[in-house]
């Protein structure tokens, strides 16, 4: 009851904040991709307010956005000092030092983060990226598999979810659990290329470089996704060469030598 009372409080205390007309200003600027004017809003929400979180958090989100994580690390320190149970100022911190490479700072944190949100499959899939990239993988996988998980739990499963343990799998020689995952991350989104890609991959493994080259083609068609096209081609061009049709593979290969150019 302590607890409720205590959150019911911080609500009423951060809707009677100064500063949050122009968070929540900043906020919708942040999300229509206007940076400079979020920045703005949301600077003036901090003068009016220093120790309103979410603006903190938006503040530290667009110092991400800009490569500049040593300001979005001062912004979540204050963000945390403010609040040590903050979660998702917890989780942001955890991917700045993701998203810079320092992967033993992001492990720490992001244990911190599941502590303090052991529902959120965010939280559950970044610890597992984490934790692969200093190398558990079997760690890593139990990971992937409670964030996927959490997802069907709250009724919406992300095939972006189901692609890091999909490639793990891949990696360790578990085909037929691999191709599980993929064929539903692709049933999940099915313009989604990275999915097409990653079964192609499998396929391709598995000897049916047919199906393979079919799933790479359509890969290639699609532009949601962040595989590049040169990784997409060179796939085909094996893929290709194994089915037994060298020009198709020769194709692919005109394309990424007019790429290079």
């Amino acid at each position: 009851m302590k607890f409720v009372l205590a959150a019911v409080l911080a609500v009423v205390l951060q809707a009677a904040s100064p500063g949050q007309p122009s968070y929540e200003k900043a906020n919708a600027l942040f999300v229509a991709q206007k940076f400079a004017e979020s920045l703005a809003a949301v600077e003036e929400a901090l003068r009016l307010d220093p120790k309103l979180i979410p603006a903190l958090t938006l503040q530290a989100k667009l110092a991400m956005a800009a490569n500049r994580f040593d300001l979005a690390n001062r912004s979540l320190e204050r963000a945390l000092v403010l609040d040590p149970q903050a979660a998702y100022a917890q989780f942001l911190y955890g991917m700045t030092a993701y998203m810079n490479n320092e992967m033993k700072d992001a492990l720490a944190r992001f244990r911190k983060a599941r502590e303090l949100s052991p529902k959120d499959p965010r939280v559950a899939l970044y610890l597992g990226l984490s934790t692969e990239s200093v190398g558990t993988p079997a760690d890593a996988l139990a990971l992937y598999q409670e964030a996927i998980r959490l997802e069907r739990a709250a009724g919406h499963p992300q095939a972006d979810t189901l692609l890091p343990g999909a490639r793990l799998l891949l990696l360790l020689g578990r085909l037929e659990e691999c191709e599980t995952w993929l064929r539903e991350a692709v049933k999940l989104s099915p313009a989604l290329r990275d999915a097409h890609f990653e079964l192609a991959r499998l396929l391709l493994k598995k000897g049916d470089s047919a199906q393979a080259a079919a799933e790479g083609e359509l890969a290639l068609t699609l532009s949601v996704g962040s595989t590049p096209d040169p990784a997409i081609h060179y796939l085909l061009i094996r893929a290709w060469t194994q089915a037994g049709k060298p020009d198709r593979a020769a194709t692919h290969a005109a394309v990424m030598r007019a790429q290079e150019r």
